[in-house]
């Protein structure tokens, strides 16, 4: 079974917020949120989570990664309920420190919120006109481990590749597991892509981890929610499969093209992003992610 968001998974498990930026909610005693997608969905966001929560107040904000399309409502929400703690990796609280990334964070953000102008997914009076701010974590992720809030345990997973501070989210009690990117992304038009952006072969390995859990909920970071062990078991062997005749074919286009890395890059997005119809990835940020992936691979292909 596939489904789009905004939906209810279970008694205590939501999919919130617009369709291309969805967030998560789990819940209970102490409610958590899994990332906090962009800025300008930031009063969405906020809306959906009090129709279930009321005056309660979520505990936490588990955050995936810090990209622009992750973590662009963090600061929004935090000021919503100031007693929410963010939750993130060592390596995405030194990303946070850094000018040029929360820059970039702000253009992209920006750039999403001017092109909604033509939207028929959402209601645009509830697009909020407040950029990306920055936001400080409060709980630090170290690694692998596993954590308890009330009566949710939430098993926290270091699964670098598509960034270096990446984490996913794996709630044991009901097999949801919620991987941002490095479970690469099914599309409306059924293609499967490959989101390695720091590290193919660490990307590689956190994608065939995954793929052993006994998941039973697969919450992608974008469009569609997976649902159905043997449904998530053909996912996981699709993504491996792509991500492998990915690295193939930008190591065959570097030698057709002579190591021309815009030329690889131009033929790639013609191939894999100009001919998908339906929902996908912005172009700015697609051209940003697969310029890293080339980049990547020519460096890893010299050694």
């Amino acid at each position: 079974m596939i489904i789009t968001s905004p939906a209810q998974i279970s008694n205590s498990f939501h999919v919130l917020g617009p369709k291309s930026y969805h967030i998560f909610l789990k819940d209970g005693p102490q409610p958590l949120i899994f990332d906090s997608g962009v800025s300008w969905a930031g009063k969405i966001y906020v809306e959906a989570i009090r129709s279930i929560l009321g005056h309660r107040q979520p505990s936490v904000l588990f955050l995936t990664h810090v990209h622009w399309d992750h973590c662009g409502a963090a600061a929004y929400l935090k000021d919503a309920f100031p007693s929410l703690q963010i939750a993130a990796s060592t390596q995405a609280i030194e990303i946070l420190k850094r000018p040029r990334a929360l820059d970039l964070m702000s253009q992209l953000n920006e750039e999403s919120r001017l092109s909604l102008s033509s939207s028929s997914e959402l209601d645009l009076s509830l697009i909020s006109d407040e950029g990306f701010r920055s936001f400080t974590v409060d709980i630090e992720l170290m690694g692998n481990s596993t954590m308890n809030w009330g009566d949710t345990k939430v098993e926290v997973i270091s699964s670098p590749g598509h960034t270096r501070d990446h984490c996913s989210y794996f709630l044991p009690q009901e097999n949801i597991l919620i991987a941002g990117e490095a479970g690469g992304i099914l599309l409306d038009s059924g293609m499967v892509t490959t989101e390695f952006v720091a590290d193919y072969e660490a990307y590689l390995s956190s994608l065939q981890a995954l793929a052993q859990l006994p998941t039973q909920v697969f919450c992608q970071a974008h469009g569609m929610i997976l649902m159905g062990r043997e449904e998530i078991k053909d996912f996981f062997k699709r993504s491996i499969m792509e991500t492998v005749a990915f690295k193939d074919r930008v190591l065959d286009l570097l030698s057709e093209e002579e190591g021309n890395l815009e030329a690889v890059i131009q033929r790639l997005k013609k191939e894999r992003y100009d001919s998908i119809p339906g929902f996908k990835q912005a172009e700015v940020p697609y051209l940003i992610n697969l310029r890293a992936q080339v980049n990547h691979l020519a460096r890893q292909s010299q050694l």
